[in-house]
């Protein structure tokens, strides 16, 4: 197992949709920590996922991560991370993504989304 960086829990703020090539739809969703967390601070950042229309109910996808952090020392970090996403209930996306920050370097991050709370959790890891 890798070593753990911080847990994380991110409250959805806003969506925006547009269309696509092919029948693609873009839904970028903005997240937001309610408080500081210890190793990123406050943390602000949009998930990026593509639906198909010819499969508006598909179990898995793909989604990516841009996002920042106001550290508690008055620095900043900015944070890329790419994967995907799938089913685990009834509104519950399991998503796991890798990629890199400034602070931690290379990533791993397994995090749940609850749609009808609008919750996001999960764990960043070293990759």
């Amino acid at each position: 197992m890798s070593e753990k960086v911080a847990d994380f829990e991110l409250k959805h703020k806003a969506s925006a949709y547009s269309e696509a090539e092919n029948g693609k739809l873009i839904n970028i969703s903005n997240w937001e920590t309610d408080a500081d967390m210890d190793v990123y601070g406050a943390v602000y950042g949009s998930l990026r996922v593509v639906h198909d229309i010819n499969d508006p109910d598909a179990d898995t996808g793909e989604c990516s991560w841009a996002g920042e952090g106001f550290l508690p020392d008055g620095t900043k970090t900015i944070g890329f991370l790419s994967g995907t996403w799938e089913k685990a209930g009834k509104h519950v996306w399991k998503l796991s993504m890798t990629g890199k920050d400034s602070a931690a370097g290379n990533t791993r991050v397994e995090s749940t989304i609850a749609l009808e709370t609008l919750t996001w959790t999960g764990t960043v890891y070293k990759a």
